[in-house]
């Protein structure tokens, strides 16, 4: 990673069990004194507003529970270039205000920062009122260490 301006956002919300992982990464993220370079957010779910928030900045680093098909707990880190957005949907609609689709849209909108790194750890539970689960309790270290030393390099 670069020593330009980083923004380091959270995604999703923390009363729907693993939704909120992203979250709670910033949260720790926050215990930990950074360079003066970094920011650190948590932008809940942005939707299309995810256009806003890294629409700026030069670098920007994403932290999401995505399923992607691995053991609950596991995460990947991901150069979002690399990546084809696709909202729930499969395609881009005013009503589809997912992640994915802010994404989507700032891709459609040549409105990607520069550098965007995203981490997807991967849930176990996603339902209204839980905690996070165990699993993912437990691989939030060290998807947070990994971030640190990607930032600070």
């Amino acid at each position: 990673m670069t020593h330009e301006r980083t923004l380091i956002l959270g995604i999703g919300n923390p009363l729907m069990g693993d939704d909120g992982a992203g979250i709670e990464a910033v949260r720790m993220l926050n215990e930990v004194k950074l360079p003066e370079n970094i920011t650190v957010k948590d932008a809940g779910t942005p939707g299309w507003g995810l256009v806003e928030w890294i629409k700026d900045w030069s670098s920007v680093v994403i932290v999401d529970a995505i399923h992607m098909g691995l053991k609950p707990g596991e995460w990947q880190c991901f150069d979002a270039h690399a990546v084809s957005f696709i909202s729930s949907q499969g395609n881009l609609s005013l009503h589809d205000t997912d992640f994915a689709g802010g994404l989507a849209l700032a891709q459609e909108l040549n409105m990607l920062p520069k550098q965007l790194i995203l981490y997807g750890i991967e849930p176990e539970t996603i339902e209204q009122g839980m905690l996070l689960s165990p699993s993912v309790i437990a691989n939030l270290p060290g998807l947070v260490s990994n971030i640190i030393n990607k930032i600070t390099l």
